[in-house]
């Protein structure tokens, strides 16, 4: 089966038995001190953690299951790691059976084994934990080793004997199997799948498929295993104090390494052969270079190292009695150089190494550094501090410094005067001709030329040079204080400044490589295209502010040694800018994280960044000198997917659990995630977002906390995606489904129960509305009805009372006239009249009074209305009925009766009608009364003004409309006929 980690790469809790054993006192003799205590720090990027940061301590064994979790035990508990965040792990079914911790080991199918030192041993998979103890076959003793066979068979190893796990109980095995009942320390499988033990009656080991362990020839003694590469398997020997191989060629191994490891507590074999060893003072390192210690003096975040692991990601992870440690590689290295030589002149060799100030320095693989001074330090004061190196065809190397250059011809080094005129001059630039002169700059005197035979050459006069820069494609460019830049190429000196585009500022950086011309300054970069300069930019903003060095490679990346970071640009990104002047280009930064620090130097050393025989660049930082290969890939980010670990109310979330329904009223929700990176997890972002809510992602940086908020019942589907460690975005991302349970106030039936309640509330208030009217009308008429009454009563007791009174008495005074006298006959018929208007008025006082109302229905009112208004010689009224009549309320059919009427009366009156309709419409919303005729029409200064002067009949319909909250709509022009329409609600117009 394959196994997640090869055996080489993982410090079991093999390397725990060290710390629990009785080590001889004679080992810890040999170990230590003065020695060892003088080595270097070990040179990686060392990054610690204590218990103030959540880091356990003392842990005894460490793993990394295939989620890319860290997993440590010891004394205190279970631990995991994500990079950023310890937090002991407490299993979401129960409890493990014990705080004290012996071991752990991942599997392949991403379960944890986890060792106890009470004895007992646990599985742990998807939070889940399968717990084993004595009722299950195991004896009430530590569990030091836990591990597979090639067949599968789970095997553990206790002071009691072997034990292995078949049908969910652990059996002692038989005598079949060839392992002596004895004590057992370690256990490893090697990439061949054998699995190896390790005890007090030697090694043993167990084939796949075999049924029966085989003895290693090599009485090995009791201690640790390691499986190196070509299938080389060497054991410690913890009381002799030395490793014996077991399988393997010797010819594959270092012994070299293995000599003077003192007393270890703790033991590692990397993947690449390197050996780690953690003692009681701290780690060392062993590599072919040499030793490497660090101690915590140098940072280590405590004494006791007790284990040492290597993750999938090839970091070298430390456990020390107080917290945790990480030494990683990173893609720059620190190169050990002598503190006089940062911030000087730097220039390759031909062997992969560099002259820096006045040194020579060849660097191994791990940053180790063999130093040799090219001349006694601090002999010369500041004669000895090169500003600018340069080399001839001939192999004669050249430094400026102050008042005098520097010549090294292999044992041949000495001043060379400037000179006379110049004096002690600061030499700031020198740089080497085809005709092996040097060409010089001189400050405050201009550029010269030293020949071969020593002759001094004043070259133009370019003003005072900051930069120099020579190719045999390009010429010589010369960049000066004043912003501009020369090419002088011969006899033909030309110019470039902000006229041809050249808009950097201080340039503190020239490049040269083949025809192409890169100029960095201190506000950025530019490049020559044909006679004009280019600015490069790049995304997001950004400028590449105070470039000092730049090397292109044969390949077309372009690198930049900038204020903010050494940064690349990938050939084709430069490709598609000279295709576009105006693209802004992808680039890649490396900064601290990446193992450097510092910022580039301004202006000296110029340039700050060289490529060196072995393809290697060598930095030029204020803190020191870096290297890097850029062959080297950028580090990837662990293939892992986001886990969600908590997910609820804020500040009150729990660990995952599907099918996930939070209570109601969830309307702000936590979710914590994390994504496990323990190389650069400062690296990682992540975004998320919310399908319901949400339409795009919503980036977040590091956070790995999302806070939901405003959120109502309901399914949300939450997604959340890492990006790599250098920002790109997976395909794929991690999705969690949860559900907000509605609260009583959210559910369907409380819903349409507050609807039906809102419109009964609706309907009442409707009715009480109308209630409200209709008494008001009601009030209104009867106030109306009493007036009416009472002008009726006047009208009757004065007008017809006196009009009566006057007709007797000419009547009286007719009688006393001869019957055929023409006086009398005059009389007579003017007494026919008065009775006339006394009948007429009789018929107005009885119409005041109401005595007829509601006596008729609605239809024979009108049709009685309209036979007493027409004219003897006028055509009868046309009524016509829509809908089922209903009997109208007497105040609202008394105020229609007298709207309609008045209509009539117009139409026959003044329109001259030869037909008048009425069209009575019942409706079940409303009563819609028209009357419309085909007269003169109404003159349109009429309808403007609302009538005739001094006539109040059209204004008196419009104010019985108003009063009942009727509607009353005039259509009508001159010779086209009148048409009124009076409209009644149906609540107002019917009884009920």
């Amino acid at each position: 089966m394959k196994r997640p980690l090869p055996a080489y790469g993982k410090a079991l809790a093999l390397c725990v038995m060290l710390s629990c054993c009785v080590l001889p006192s004679v080992c810890h003799a040999q170990a230590q001190a003065p020695v060892q205590a003088e080595r270097p720090a070990i040179n990686l990027h060392h990054t610690s953690w204590t218990a103030r940061d959540g880091a356990p301590a003392l842990v005894l064994s460490m793993t990394q299951t295939t989620d890319g979790w860290l997993w440590l035990g010891g004394p205190t508990g279970l631990y995991r790691f994500d990079g950023i965040q310890f937090e002991q792990f407490v299993p979401s079914n129960g409890p493990l059976l014990t705080r004290n911790v012996s071991v752990v080991n991942a599997f392949a199918d991403g379960s944890l084994w986890i060792g106890y030192r009470t004895g007992g041993v646990a599985r742990l998979q998807n939070g889940l934990v399968r717990n084993y103890g004595e009722r299950d076959g195991l004896p009430a003793r530590a569990a030091w080793g836990v591990e597979q066979d090639g067949s599968g068979r789970i095997w553990a190893a206790t002071p009691l004997g072997m034990r292995y796990l078949e049908q969910d109980r652990w059996l002692a095995p038989a005598s079949a199997w060839n392992l002596p009942a004895t004590s057992y320390k370690t256990l490893m499988r090697d990439r061949r799948g054998v699995l190896w033990a390790q005890g007090e009656a030697g090694v043993f080991f167990l084939r796949p498929g075999a049924a029966r362990f085989e003895r290693a020839a090599v009485d090995s003694g009791t201690g640790v295993l390691f499986d190196l590469a070509h299938d080389s398997v060497v054991s410690w020997n913890a009381t002799q104090g030395k490793f014996r191989q077991v399988a393997g060629r010797p010819q594959d191994l270092q012994p070299r390494l293995w000599q003077h490891l003192g007393d270890p507590a703790s033991l590692l074999f990397d993947r690449r052969g390197d050996l780690w060893v953690g003692t009681r003072d701290g780690l060392a390192y062993h590599t072919p270079q040499g030793i490497a210690r660090t101690l915590p003096a140098q940072g280590l975040s405590g004494r006791q190292v007790s284990a040492v692991f290597e993750d999938r990601e090839g970091n070298i992870w430390a456990a020390t009695a107080s917290g945790i440690d990480r030494f990683a590689r990173r893609r720059l290295t620190r190169i050990a150089v002598p503190e006089a030589a940062i911030g000087h002149a730097i220039l390759t060799d031909d062997n992969g190494g560099a002259w820096i100030g006045g040194f020579h320095v060849a660097a191994g693989d791990a940053g180790l550094a063999e130093v040799t001074p090219l001349w006694p330090p601090g002999s010369d004061g500041w004669s000895g501090m090169l500003t600018s190196f340069t080399r001839t065809s001939d192999g004669v190397l050249w430094g400026s410094t102050y008042g005098a250059l520097r010549r090294v011809q292999g044992g041949d080094r000495r001043k060379i005067a400037l000179p006379p005129f110049a004096g002690g001059a600061f030499v700031p630039l020198v740089q080497a001709d085809r005709d092996n002169s040097v060409l010089v700059s001189l400050k405050q005197h201009g550029l010269y030329r030293r020949k071969p035979d020593g002759a001094w050459q004043k070259l133009g006069d370019p003003g005072e040079v900051s930069v120099m820069a020579r190719s045999d494609a390009a010429g010589l460019w010369l960049a000066c204080f004043d912003g501009k830049l020369v090419h002088a190429e011969g006899a033909q000196w030309r110019s470039y400044g902000a006229a041809q585009g050249l808009s950097v500022g201080l340039v503190m950086a020239l490049h040269l490589h083949g025809l192409h011309v890169w100029v960095g300054g201190d506000t950025g970069l530019a490049w020559l295209d044909g006679e004009r300069f280019r600015p490069v930019r790049g995304v997001k903003g950004e400028t590449f502010d105070g470039i000092s060095g730049i090397v292109e490679l044969d390949n077309g990346d372009l690198w930049l040694n900038a204020a903010a970071g050494l940064f690349r640009i990938p050939g084709a990104e430069l490709a598609r800018l000279q295709r576009s002047p105006d693209y802004r280009v992808q680039y890649e930064r490396l900064d601290q994280l990446d193992g450097m620090d510092g910022i580039a130097p301004r202006l000296v050393p110029s340039p700050s960044m060289v490529l060196a025989s072995d393809g290697r660049l060598w930095v030029m930082r204020s803190s020191g000198v870096f290297r890097l290969n850029p062959a080297d890939p950028a580090p990837p980010a662990p293939a892992q997917p986001v886990i969600i670990k908590r997910i609820g109310a804020s500040g009150a979330s729990l660990p995952l659990q599907q099918p996930l329904r939070l209570a109601a009223g969830s309307s702000a929700v936590q979710i914590d995630y994390t994504v496990p990176a323990l190389a650069l997890p400062e690296r990682v972002r992540f975004r998320y977002r919310v399908d319901e809510t949400d339409a795009d992602w919503q980036e977040v940086g590091g956070r790995r906390s999302a806070y939901l908020s405003n959120l109502r019942a309901g399914d949300y589907h939450f997604r959340v995606a890492a990006s790599d460690y250098n920002g790109h975005w997976p395909a794929h991302d991690t999705m969690v489904h949860f559900t907000i349970a509605p609260a009583i106030t959210e559910t369907w039936w409380f819903r349409a129960l507050c609807g039906a309640l809102l419109l009964a509330g609706a309907y009442l208030s409707y009715r009480w509305h109308l209630g409200r009217m209709r008494r008001q009308m009601a009030n209104r008429l009867r106030e109306r009805v009493s007036e009416r009454e009472r002008i009726a009563r006047e009208l009757h007791d004065t007008l017809l009372q006196s009009v009566q009174g006057l007709i007797l008495h000419v009547h009286a005074a007719t009688q006393r006239l001869p019957d055929q006298d023409s006086t009398r006959l005059q009389l007579e018929t003017a007494l026919l009249q008065a009775d006339n208007v006394v009948d007429e008025g009789r018929g107005r006082i009885r119409e005041l009074r109401g005595e007829d109302a509601g006596k008729a229905n609605f239809p024979d009112a009108v049709l009685a209305a309209a036979t007493r208004l027409r004219p003897h010689d006028a055509p009868p009224v046309q009524l016509s009925l829509m809908g089922t009549p209903r009997r109208l309320d007497p105040t609202m059919q008394e105020e229609a009766l007298a709207i309609v009427a008045e209509a009539i009366a117009n139409a026959y009156r003044h329109a001259g009608a030869g037909r008048i309709e009425v069209e009575l419409q019942y409706g079940a919303r409303e009563l819609r009364c028209t009357v419309r005729d085909d007269g003169a029409g109404i003159a349109a200064d009429v309808l403007r003004d609302g009538g005739r002067q001094h006539h109040w009949g059209m204004r008196g319909m419009t104010e019985r409309a108003d009063r009942i909250k009727a509607k009353l709509v005039l259509r009508s022009g001159e010779g086209s006929g009148t048409e009124w329409q009076l409209v009644l609600p149906a609540a107002l117009a019917y009884t009920r």
